[in-house]
This record gives C-alpha cells, structure tokens and sequence, in this order.
C-alpha cells in the first residue's frame, strides 16, 4: 500500500496518559499498529500527559508513519481531542480507540467488511472481554442491532471499539463539547445519531479487551451522574421516548448514590462470566 494516498480507515484517539506503568498505552497503540488491515492512518492527540507517555508515543511515531501526533492545542476534555482529531481525518471511516483497551488482530478487517456489506448501519461496535488489573473477569455480549429502546437501561455499545461513516458522524456535528455533555458523550452522540435514524450494530465477536476500573475506585464526581441524567432526559425527549422513559432518565442519580462496592456487585450482573 502506497501510505501517500488517503486511508480509507481513520483511527482516531484522545490521551491524556498520566499512570507511571507505559504497558497498557504501548499495547494499545501496538494493538493497532497490527491490525490485518492496514489501509488506515492513526491519529493521536495527547495533551496532559506525563512526561514518559509523550516520549513513548514520539517514539513510535517515528516508526511508524501510519501515527500523526497532535500536541499543543490546549485541547483537554475527550470530546474536544476527539473533534480535534476528525479535523485532520481523511477516512471515509472512523474507527475509535482509547489508551488503555486492546484490539484483536482482526477488528478492523471484520468491522469494514461488515460496513461494506450493510450499507443500512452507519456504525459497528462487537463484544468485548473484560479486563480488570490485568486478569479476565469475563465478557460482555451486546444486542446485534440494538434498537432505541435499548439505550434506556444502559448503553448498548462499547465506545472505544465503534466504527463510523464518517458521513454519519458530519450529520451530527460530531461530539458535543458542552459541560453538561462530559463524561457522557458518547451516549448523547449515539443517541443524536440514532435521532438522524443513523443506526448501529454489534458483531458478536470479542473484538476489544477492555480494561475496567479496579475494585472498590471512588465513585466519580456526582456532577457527572448529573451531567448523565440530564443527557439522558434531553435526548430521551427528543427520541420521543418520554414520559415512559422518566425513571430510565433519572437512573444515574440513584446509581451515582452506590458505594463503589455495590456498583462493582451491579456491574457484575452484566457480566458473563464465561470467556
């Protein structure tokens, strides 16, 4: 492949990398530097991070021309990096991954296959494993073309591991930058989507090792639970979803409320156990 000519696949990924152990952030970016498919360029845009991460990413830039940094731009929240990135892709596909997750070898190669072929989905996602402190706790399998209804309980698609038009992303705007929106843009992007009648779907493969929070972390900041529900009533309303949606809305406040120890317990049900 000549890697002049535009990729068809752009991959794009926020970092702000601040843990002294580099492993998962080197594994990550190897994960998708070995992709079977290789007709995709790579965008990185990393502010905030220590000093160890940016000299490894510089690094393997330098080894690999598929990577464009974007440093400097003052660009904190992953939203903003995000936006920041689809600036300067030139896929017709965008394909998202985050710093600490893992893709399988095949991910790619399956998920433009499937896109090709169906043309009627605007975007791929699959199941995931679960990692937490580097050990499998099990695995996480999603409807294969969820439907709205599916968005009321919990998100029915794994971020990182989504595969865009990007024509269906330019129909919307791309991520929302607003405050109320942080920590949940990704669920009123799917949402605004689903709106457009842009619709997604999940290969049920394991295609991304994704790594989970350890035991017992403190719960985030209830601003952000906040910022959930208000996220939810916004598009759930818009999705003409409302009033039977009303208590599905106000389900981040209530979770927010947990000790982190029952939320790991609630999070577990989730989970199937088989790998």
């Amino acid at each position: 492949m000549n890697f002049e000519d535009k990729p068809f696949v752009s991959v794009i990924m926020g970092v702000r990398y601040q843990r002294q152990d580099l492993a998962l952030l080197e594994r990550s970016v190897k994960s998708i530097l070995e992709q079977t498919y290789i007709d995709f360029e790579f965008i990185i845009q990393d502010d905030g991070s220590c000093q160890e991460a940016i000299a490894l990413l510089s690094a393997m830039a330098e080894q690999d021309r598929r990577i464009r940094l974007i440093r400097g731009s003052g660009k904190r929240s992953l939203p903003e990096k995000l936006n920041e990135c689809l600036k300067f892709a030139s896929g017709d596909l965008i394909a998202r991954m985050d710093d600490d997750d893992i893709s399988s070898p095949e991910r790619f190669e399956k998920q433009v296959v499937f896109l090709k072929e169906h043309p009627e989905v605007s975007f791929v996602g699959g199941n995931i494993k679960q990692m937490r402190e580097g050990k499998y706790v099990g695995v996480r399998r999603l409807p294969e073309y969820p439907k709205t209804e599916d968005f009321l309980f919990t998100q029915p698609f794994v971020h990182p591991l989504l595969m865009f038009w990007r024509s269906a992303l330019d129909k919307v705007g791309g991520y929302s930058e607003k405050k109320r929106h942080l920590l949940c843009e990704d669920y009123d992007l799917l949402l605004r989507l689903y709106e457009k009648k842009c619709y997604g779907a999940n290969l049920q493969e394991n295609l991304l090792e994704y790594t989970l929070p350890p035991y017992g972390k403190k719960n985030r900041a209830y601003r952000y639970c906040i910022n959930e529900a208000l996220t939810r009533w916004e598009r759930f309303k818009a999705l003409g979803l409302m009033p039977k949606a009303f208590f599905y809305a106000l389900k981040p406040l209530v979770v927010g409320l947990l000790s982190p120890k029952l939320k790991d317990k609630w999070k577990a049900c989730r989970t199937d156990k088989k790998i």
